[in-house]
């Protein structure tokens, strides 16, 4: 439970610290809450009414309403607080959305951001910015240099203890998007910062919240950033719902149909979820799921991809070429069902896509959900035993390279469609009826979210990167994959939660990998 101890104005700066405190397990610790500025305009506020911008949200956040996340770094050095607070206060004022709130409409899963104009008011809280110190040295908790291998941080070092702990708060209460948190490690000599920040995932996707902090590092470093377009007072359009209304009205005018073999997604009922729960319960107790950072070195991923890749011209396959995430997303398919036990048994890989690609630029500043699951084909477990790397990997290219525009009118159909009053228990979830389980696997590569730039907070390298969900369930939601990006010295990150079997024999294989790559490069530094 937390409690105030102390509010006071804090003398020329026009700064209200809030100093709260906090059982953290069996201790009785302080948290130092900064509340935003006052600026000169605040402090003559109310001369007129404050206006609003209604941003309206379409239904791909809407899915997504009952899930909240907790974005982590863990950073050499002590960023400084007051730093961090004064970037934020500077990025919040440039992109007004953050500074919203999130309210329903009254429709199911029908949101919308409640987006203030013109100078604040000095009550009104733009977001929440938490600290502590930590009275344990950093490796209480990892082992240095992070070995290939390791557990993940605990959510508390980056969760801001105000932030609600359910999501549907966001939306039912009148409080700030996002809620920051530092946690300091002094003990020892050695000195890290944990800083976090907690969002609703109705709010925002991957490559929204890597562009708010791309854009607090931008602030941090004084450079300039691409600054989303402002919005006018009232209600205002929304470019994700614009685009996909028009390439409705588009196919509709050329009778083009809905993608007819696009099975990537399912409307499901209350028995699917009972199911579901059921089997993550036993993935998680009887065969012990957890989850586990793995880092991939530079010279494995790039043999692999190298090999694949020269795989494919020697049989003549150039319609679409293999990424570093196709080949990765593949070898890990292939490695993690290498050693199950039963051949029949379908298995689909759930990877979902962004759809900024397909738009003419409208859609670069979009924060917003906006992505869909890519119509992977399912496989038998013995067809992924026997399939070579670079053909699964070109299987996985292709069917990407397929995705359009309609594919993504037949996910929002069937949204709509769940919305109706005769399919209110009915949900939209990115499965495969026809899988007997699913692998879901996400690329966040190409939002470049983990080696960002510290050095304009005090802070220096980042060590890794973090993430945890806030939902209102405690299962332990296994099978999950994501890449997450790539470290300053080139090292993949792999974000996993498997059972015990599959997550130690991707970890064996990788280590294989390690090692045939070091003897390939000792050969090569010998014949020199």
């Amino acid at each position: 439970m937390y409690s105030y101890i102390a509010k006071s104005l804090l003398a020329g700066n026009g700064r209200v610290p809030n100093f709260v405190g906090c059982f953290i397990g069996q201790s009785w610790q302080a948290v130092n809450v900064i509340a935003p500025p006052f600026s000169k305009f605040n402090l003559t506020f109310m001369a007129k009414e404050l206006q609003y911008a209604h941003h309206p949200l379409t239904l791909f956040d809407g899915m997504f309403h009952s899930a909240g996340v907790v974005a982590g770094w863990f950073v050499e050095g002590l960023l400084d607080l007051r730093k961090v607070d004064h970037a934020l206060s500077r990025l919040v004022t440039k992109w007004p959305m953050l500074a919203g709130r999130l309210e329903r409409t009254g429709k199911k899963l029908g949101l919308t951001v409640r987006v203030p104009l013109g100078p604040l008011p000095p009550t009104y809280v733009s977001y929440s910015l938490t600290s502590k110190l930590s009275n344990k040295p950093i490796t209480d908790y990892v082992k240095l240099p992070l070995p290939v291998s390791s557990g993940v941080l605990p959510a508390h070092l980056f969760l801001n203890p105000t932030a609600p702990q359910n999501p549907h708060h966001w939306s039912d209460k009148d409080i700030p998007l996002t809620y920051w948190h530092l946690t300091y490690f002094k003990a020892q000599g050695l000195e890290y910062t944990c800083i976090g920040v907690t969002f609703s995932h109705g709010l925002l996707d991957g490559m929204g919240i890597a562009a708010v902090i791309h854009a607090l590092e931008a602030e941090s470093l004084g450079r300039p950033w691409s600054i989303p377009p402002s919005l006018e007072p009232g209600i205002n359009g929304n470019k994700m719902q614009s685009l996909l209304d028009k390439t409705r009205d588009q196919m509709e005018e050329e009778g083009i149909p809905l993608p007819a073999d696009y099975r990537a997604t399912s409307v499901v009922g209350w028995w699917f979820f009972i199911m579901f729960l059921w089997w993550h319960i036993w993935q998680q107790f009887w065969h012990k799921a957890q989850r586990r950072m793995i880092l991939m070195p530079p010279q494995v991923y790039e043999k692999l991809v190298r090999d694949s890749r020269e795989a494919m011209k020697r049989e003549g396959k150039t319609d679409v070429r293999l990424s570093t995430g196709d080949v990765i997303a593949a070898w890990i398919y292939k490695t993690i069902y290498s050693q199950e036990t039963s051949p029949s048994r379908l298995v689909q890989l759930s990877n979902m896509a962004s759809l900024r690609m397909f738009s003419d630029a409208s859609l670069n500043h979009y924060p917003h959900n906006c992505f869909i699951p890519i119509g992977y084909p399912i496989f038998t477990i013995a067809q992924l035993k026997t399939i070579r790397l670079h053909h699964l990997a070109y299987e996985l290219a292709k069917a990407k390279s397929g995705l359009s525009l309609g594919h993504a009118v037949h996910v929002y159909k069937l949204l709509e469609e769940s919305t109706k009053p005769s399919r209110f228990h009915k949900s939209v979830m990115p499965y495969d009826a026809r899988a007997d389980e699913t692998l879901v696997m996400s690329n966040m590569s190409i939002a470049r979210v983990v080696d960002i730039n510290w050095t304009g907070l005090g802070g220096k390298r980042t060590v890794c990167r973090y993430k945890a969900n806030l939902c209102q369930s405690s299962v332990l939601i296994s099978n999950v994959v994501t890449i997450t990006g790539r470290l300053h010295d080139g090292s993949t990150v792999l974000d996993v939660i498997l059972n015990r079997k599959r997550r130690q024999l991707l970890e064996m294989e990788l280590e294989k990998l390690i090692v045939d790559a070091k003897a390939e490069s000792d050969s090569l530094s010998s014949k020199c």
